[in-house]
């Protein structure tokens, strides 16, 4: 039991990270940074128009994902906890 709320903890967590990491990019760039080592020069640099979108999706996706791993979860430890009771 304790293992799952391990579990259930740190999949909170990377869904924080998920949702922060577009915020942690745009504040990388007003800096002045490189895009988290990607680009040089933000003005030379050549990354095709896709991959803007494709970063979204993939983080959209995971997102979700990690929505239903965590209702699984959580609707084991329920079903766990009403059969394990002393009434």
């Amino acid at each position: 039991m304790f293992l799952l709320r391990v579990i259930v903890f740190l999949i909170l967590v990377s869904m924080i990270l998920i949702l922060g990491f577009p915020l942690f990019v745009i504040y990388d760039l007003s800096n002045g940074g490189n895009y988290f080592g990607v680009c040089n020069d933000i003005s030379t640099c050549l990354i095709p128009i896709t991959e803007g979108p494709k970063l979204l999706v993939f983080l959209i996706v995971s997102f979700f994902l990690l929505v239903l791993l965590l209702r699984l979860i959580m609707n084991f430890i329920n079903r766990y906890q009403k059969t394990d009771t002393i009434l």
